[in-house]
């Protein structure tokens, strides 16, 4: 079985699951909501960059994910 290449118009089948699993950690660890951190995450420049395939961040784990947007927080 041959996987289908990853592409720009196929590669936000990745993105919710991970938004959602960054959101929700750091969500707990910043006590504040899923849906608050859900649109933080949304208007970042991590989200921003997961969104684009040659980034190759759709690739990337939740931890690593989340790292960038922690860091980025900071900024």
């Amino acid at each position: 079985m041959t996987l289908p290449k990853i592409t720009q118009e196929n590669v936000h089948i990745f993105i919710p699951l991970k938004a959602a699993k960054v959101t929700y950690r750091y969500a707990k660890q910043h006590g504040t909501s899923e849906k608050e951190a859900l649109l933080e995450f949304y208007n970042s420049k991590t989200y921003e960059a997961l969104e684009r395939e040659e980034t190759k961040m759709w690739h990337e784990g939740v931890n690593y994910l989340y790292e960038e947007f922690e860091e980025e927080k900071e900024l």
